[in-house]
């Protein structure tokens, strides 16, 4: 992997209200293992998202590590279930509240409403997910909540080796997604590698890479088709190196 460009330590930002109890309906046991299997895991959605976010930032500080960077920096703000915040992304239509799942580049900050990922933990969100306008519908589980916190974390990856300044201008909107997908595929596999994952969580990983493919090509924000989303994904997995993601941006 050609890495380049200033990284720095993971820094924890929280959205400013307190959150709500909500907690895992399902048991922790039944998917991704965060730590040890002798470690307590999360038991809340916040909780949830805090481990998966940290235990992904764990990677890429390996990955910089040995690649003789610096580790990598990102802020994260869980927004609670009916609250708001602002962020350095607003692009007009008001603040980010129960749908939100980006990551800015403008204040570094990785934000996921509670309310968005206890849905999809859940499989209470039958339709496609926000961004995409005919996606393959349903996806569930733990791992698919992972898929989309390890996603946004790979655009905070692209931040930190410049991507966006060098080739944002050039590059459609769509290679960038299919190698964020790509970044969380080469993560699922360290947990695999570590024995961390269970039963049905790859499966879990796909159905979400599918759900949030979209058929509108010809938007300039087009975010790639399900396929190309899943095999994104998929090609990181089976790889397990942060370098087989190079050639989205490459090929553009």
């Amino acid at each position: 992997m050609a890495l380049a460009g200033a990284a720095y330590l993971l820094a924890t930002a929280r959205a400013d209200d307190p959150t709500p109890d909500g907690r895992l309906t399902r048991s922790s046991g039944q998917g991704l293992i965060l730590g040890s299997r002798d470690s307590d895991q999360p038991t809340t959605i916040e909780g949830f998202l805090t481990g998966v976010v940290q235990d992904v930032d764990s990677y890429w500080t390996n990955v910089f590590r040995d690649a003789g960077l610096q580790e990598p920096r990102v802020s994260y703000a869980w927004i609670p279930a009916g609250q708001t915040t602002a962020s350095a992304c607003d692009d007009g239509s008001g603040s980010l509240g129960d749908q939100a799942a980006l990551y800015c580049p403008g204040d570094d900050t990785i934000y996921i409403s509670e309310q968005f990922a206890t849905d999809i933990y859940d499989g209470a969100l039958d339709q496609a997910l926000p961004g995409s306008s005919q996606g393959y519908g349903q996806t569930m589980g733990d791992f698919a909540v992972a898929y989309i916190v390890a996603h946004e974390y790979g655009h905070q990856i692209q931040d930190e080796l410049g991507a966006f300044q060098r080739d944002g201008d050039r590059v459609p909107t769509m290679q960038f997604e299919l190698q964020a997908d790509c970044y969380a595929g080469t993560w699922a596999n360290s947990a695999l590698r570590d024995n961390r994952l269970e039963d049905g969580d790859v499966q879990e990983a796909l159905d979400a890479a599918l759900a949030v493919g979209d058929f509108d090509v010809n938007n300039p924000g087009h975010h790639g088709t399900p396929e190309q989303r899943e095999e994104a994904w998929n090609r990181g997995f089976e790889a397990g190196d942060p370098s087989s993601c190079d050639a989205y941006l490459d090929e553009a």
